[in-house]
């Protein structure tokens, strides 16, 4: 309520008024002592920007600035620049229940105090209301999770204080009203604090409704002004706790789902609206941690049930029965987030900030990437192939073609040695290529350069080292450039969804426009084609009124006497139907207007002595005889007549709903088309995503293990030495060229 410079209250007619803009406190606030009473705020710093002078912080219907009081004391001052009715009520309510909070019971000191000062401000001659709230230092929930998304210990944890807090208000029986990123700080210490208190909730305002509905990426499709209450804030924090987890399970999730300049954390209202047309939710649903599953389709469920409905938020109802038993069955402790706080095994490997859903899978294929100590070189050749009886039957050819040629074609005695040994030769030749190609000489083969490796590495440990680190570094970088560019091709296509739905939008409404408005005007022209086919019989049976009306009644009218009646008549204006009008034109000799009969033929008739004041009162009384015609005319046109015009009416209804039909059939499967190119492509950058980052995680264990192995460098370098002597011998005596030729002969 407004408050006049003298202290009287407004009323009145002026009891609800404009309140000052954001721009009038500024210019008064230049001068605290001036416009405040509060001596904290007289005698305070406002804080000035640059060039505007006070820096505000604008809002729906507030403008918030920061004042410093003399003893350091930092405020938000909170200006309202539109009036709410009951405002001072509900701020006095809202303070005294948070004053009454037990304070030690709480999780974490989340409340701010307040003081709503009803006459705060002096603005443009009058006093305003102000609300004076602790100043917090804090990061707002968007760019705290922005700086330690790469954190799933930091976001678990974040998320634990977030469920713990609205514990803190599901038991003393309050809701925010509007839980959103901008009201959600994280203090310096980690813990949560809450900002405007506009639309909360506190018990004594039961049975009053909401002065407003949150913000849009935030709440249920169906919550209303109705939805005031203990229970209006939980699909919010079901909501937000998906999104925490769902970035500490896969931190990638943060770059994919969420836009740099968006408002919101990974879901907007586009998604809790047309979820069958996001690319979120198919996301969450398909990710392959079972458990962000589980909430993701718990949360997407909620989206079409009453707010009073869900349930509260707490550890239990996070948690799936099967994943309680499992929990009573086990050793570890769970957080409310579903991570496991326990004793870490040292011979497992570090996973660094790998999605959750991806460590099982990595374990496994860790071991399976961690190298082995050489295994026993092939005892020998087994199974003859195609290809080995190709290398036979060549060799023995290339070796008999001399001979064969030599007493066949009758070549000279010095050509057969020559011959004989350049046949030898590509004998050679090709049983060593058929060695060379069995698998076991390959396998072999790989485990000698594989020996020899490892014993290059162990003969510098050191640099070896170093090659390793720096491999890694490049493995690591690779990693987050190709994860990089998956992310901003997942934005690029979440940009290409919104935008072809809005195209083909447009191209509906550019098609149905038309037919909506002529559709909307069928029942207008339907009235229209009645009253048209009425016209005939309704004329007739005007002219007819108007012939049986004799202009002797006309007598009846002021100054018409009989000799004006008599010079009508004479003049062939028996009845009201003789004329259908009266025009005038100016007398060039006396300057007056000279009045002119319109005969029902058309022609005009100079009726003597009667002038524009009688031929005025004739034509009135001829309009309204008309008009009392018209109302005992017919009103009904006969059956078969309105039975044609409703037929033509019905068939352009029918057509036109026709093509509206076809245009939104058109437009839906063209945003099933574009939903299914945009998922396609989203999937097979999701698991090349995930392929990709189970190959890095193999490569980084077997780099690892390598770096593991170089700590007992000389011991390890004896080992592989040996190795190696082995394998050679063992592959000289099981793999060598007389085993082949004797497996080409034999097949053993």
């Amino acid at each position: 309520m407004a408050v006049s410079r003298d202290d009287r209250p407004v009323t009145g007619t002026n009891r609800i008024r404009k309140f000052p803009t954001g721009a009038n406190y500024a210019e008064v606030l230049q001068h605290p002592e001036l416009c405040f009473r509060d001596p904290d705020l007289r005698h305070g710093t406002v804080q000035q920007s640059a060039v505007l002078g006070p820096k505000a912080i604008s809002g729906n219907f507030a403008s918030v600035f920061s004042i410093t009081a003399r003893d350091g004391q930092r405020y938000a001052l909170k200006c309202f620049t539109r009036d709410t009715s009951a405002i001072g009520t509900r701020y006095t309510v809202i303070s005294t229940a948070l004053r009454a909070l037990d304070t030690g019971s709480l999780s974490q000191p989340w409340p701010v105090r307040f003081e709503f000062l009803e006459q705060g401000v002096l603005v443009l001659g009058d006093w305003f209301p102000v609300l004076r709230m602790a100043w917090v230092r804090g990061t707002d929930l968007i760019s705290w999770i922005d700086r330690h998304h790469h954190d799933p210990t930091a976001v678990h944890t974040l998320a634990d204080r977030f469920l713990a807090m609205t514990g803190d208000l599901e038991d003393n029986g309050i809701a925010h009203g509007d839980l959103q990123h901008g009201n959600i700080l994280v203090a310096e210490d980690g813990t949560l604090r809450l900002v405007d208190y506009d639309g909360m909730y506190v018990p004594a305002l039961k049975g009053e409704v909401a002065t407003e509905n949150g913000h849009r990426n935030y709440q249920s499709p169906q919550r209303g002004a109705a939805d005031f209450g203990p229970a209006m804030d939980r699909f919010s924090t079901w909501l937000i706790h998906l999104s925490l987890l769902a970035v500490a399970t896969d931190p990638s999730l943060w770059n994919q789902l969420h836009e740099p300049q968006g408002e919101y954390l990974i879901l907007s209202e586009s998604d809790l609206r047309s979820p069958a047309t996001s690319l979120a939710w198919p996301l969450l649903l398909g990710h392959s941690d079972q458990r962000l599953r589980t909430a993701a389709a718990r949360v997407q469920g909620f989206l079409g049930q009453p707010c009073s409905t869900l349930p509260r938020l707490t550890a239990d109802t996070l948690t799936s029965p099967t994943s309680r038993h499992k929990r009573k069955a086990g050793t570890t402790t769970p957080t409310t987030t579903g991570t496991t706080r326990g004793a870490t095994d040292p011979a497992t490997p570090h996973f660094g900030t790998l999605p959750a859903w991806m460590v099982d899978r990595m374990a496994s294929a860790t071991a399976a990437a961690v190298p082995t100590p050489p295994a026993l070189a092939p005892t020998g050749f087994t199974g003859r192939r195609p290809r080995d009886l190709t290398a036979a039957a060549a060799a023995l050819l290339s070796t008999a073609a001399p001979g064969v040629l030599s007493v066949t074609t009758g070549q000279p005695e010095g050509y057969l040695p020559a011959a004989q040994g350049a046949a030898l030769l590509a004998s050679a030749a090709v049983i060593g290529i058929g060695r060379r190609l069995r698998p076991e000489y390959r396998t072999a083969h790989q485990r000698i350069r594989e020996l020899r490796r490892r014993a290059r590495e162990l003969k510098d440990p050191a640099g070896a080292h170093q090659r390793l680190e720096q491999e890694m570094q490049k493995l690591d970088d690779a990693t987050a450039k190709e994860g990089a560019v998956a992310d901003k091709r997942i934005r690029t296509l979440q940009t290409d969804l919104r935008v072809g739905l809005a195209r083909i939008t447009m191209e509906l409404n550019r098609r149905t426009d038309q037919p909506h408005k002529r559709k909307a005007e069928l029942s207008a022209r339907e009235q229209n084609m009645i009253a048209a086919a009425l016209e005939p019989a309704v004329r007739r049976h005007v002219e007819a009124k108007l012939r049986a009306t004799s202009i002797q009644e006309a007598r009846s009218l002021p100054n018409m006497g009989a000799k004006t009646v008599g010079a009508l008549m004479r003049a062939g204006i028996r009845t009201a139907a003789d004329f259908t009008g009266v025009s005038y034109s100016q007398s060039q000799g006396t300057g007056n207007r000279v009045a002119y009969f319109i005969h029902a033929g058309g022609h005009y008739i100079r009726v003597p002595g009667v002038g524009e004041a009688r031929a005025s009162a004739l034509d009135a009384w001829r309009r309204s005889l008309e008009q009392r015609a018209r109302t005992s005319a017919p009103a009904k046109l006969p059956g078969p007549a309105l039975a044609r015009i409703r037929a033509e009416i019905a068939t352009l209804r029918a057509r036109y709903d026709r093509e509206i039909k076809q245009a939104e059939s058109k437009a839906q499967q063209d945003r099933d088309v574009l939903q299914k190119r945009i998922t396609d492509e989203r999937q097979r950058l999701t698991a090349d995503r995930q392929q990709r980052a189970m190959e890095t995680q193999r490569k980084r264990a077997d780099l690892l293990q390598r770096q593991k192995q170089l700590s007992g460098a000389e011991a390890e370098r004896a080992r592989m030495t040996g190795a190696l002597s082995t394998a050679r011998t063992e592959t000289r005596r099981n793999l060598g060229v007389r085993k082949y030729l004797t497996f080409l002969l034999t097949g053993h």
